[in-house]
């Protein structure tokens, strides 16, 4: 008896779904041709998989023996097809990336552009996400590498990591802040603001521990969360734009608010305020030629990040004592 690879996916959508119309939405076919198709297993099994019922359907217990066999099967055929594309090489391959939100808006973009410019068939898959469960995906074999913060990393058995250029991070606020123009401001002055931005790897959390308004260390995870925790750092500058909160962020990110002075740099600065991303892999999975050649974009991106960053830091990190100037303001 053979079980079609196609077959085991309806399964599995059907699971997923619990209900016919659903399912074949998801899979792009027509709810008759999925609903022949798992009568069709079934009768070849001589068992039935799914329970009908007025509110959908529900796997019985052959199903959810096939279910659970299926995910692995899938899995393993995913892995299968992997090894054939390193093996063909990077023209036909694929690479899945796990970006943190800093990486993301810093580089990630860029180097995928220069690596597609020179390699023109290869698919690319871009998932942005948290630092955290960009590395569980990496463990998971979701995705083929992850470019986050290597802090928030425990399963050091397992994974392998490249630490790229730090990059110094600036606290930054709108130019009506309390705070702007203000000089040698201490870290309790900040912390009575609320912080907007990513969850924070515990050896910072020990350091913001007085919170306040500034957020909360998370028990479980011992991470800190910004009084307003978002993973896109374009939802946090309109955030800081809006309102009284600080935003932590490298000044690379806000350049056309820097120019325009609606985000300032604080005063403030220490060494602690620095990125560490980089890769982030398994041990036991070999790096495919496409993701070889993604990160040595990377490190050309970074470079060229890394130096604008000190460029605008110079301009910008020294301002005039009126709120909302900078060095070379001509208002």
């Amino acid at each position: 008896m053979t079980i079609d690879i196609r077959l085991l996916r309806q399964v599995l959508a059907l699971s997923k779904h619990r209900n016919f119309a659903r399912a074949a939405e998801a899979l792009h076919i027509s709810q008759p041709a999925l609903s022949r198709s798992i009568a069709g297993l079934e009768q070849s099994l001589g068992v039935q998989l799914f329970d009908r019922t007025s509110a959908g359907v529900e796997p019985t217990i052959f199903g959810q023996t096939v279910i659970g066999r299926g995910h692995d099967i899938l899995k393993k055929e995913k892995e299968l097809r992997r090894e054939i594309f390193l093996i063909q090489g990077i023209e036909v391959g694929e690479l899945f990336i796990g970006a943190g939100p800093f990486p993301f808006e810093i580089s990630i973009s860029h180097a995928v552009a220069k690596l597609i410019a020179r390699n023109t068939k290869l698919q690319v898959r871009i998932d942005m996400d948290s630092a955290p469960a960009i590395v569980n995906r990496v463990l998971s074999g979701d995705i083929d590498i992850g470019v986050a913060d290597i802090r928030h990393c425990e399963d050091f058995a397992r994974l392998t990591f490249e630490l790229l250029p730090e990059h110094a991070v600036a606290c930054c606020c709108r130019r009506e802040h309390p705070l702007a123009g203000r000089r040698a401001l201490s870290l309790d002055d900040l912390l009575q603001f609320p912080i907007v931005g990513t969850i924070m790897p515990p050896a910072l959390a020990a350091l913001l521990s007085p919170g306040g308004a500034a957020g909360r260390i998370d028990e479980d995870t011992k991470n800190f969360r910004p009084a307003i925790t978002v993973d896109s750092l374009a939802a946090a500058r309109s955030i800081a734009l809006g309102c009284d909160a600080l935003l932590p962020i490298t000044p690379g990110c806000i350049a056309p608010e820097l120019e325009s002075g609606d985000l300032v740099i604080l005063d403030f600065s220490t060494p602690w305020m620095r990125n560490q991303y980089g890769f982030i892999s398994r041990k036991d999975r070999t790096h495919s030629p496409a993701a070889i050649e993604f990160m040595a974009r990377m490190r050309e991106v970074e470079a060229e990040a890394i130096e604008l960053e000190n460029r605008l830091f110079a301009i910008y990190s020294s301002y005039s004592d009126s709120p909302g100037g900078h060095a070379g303001s001509t208002s």
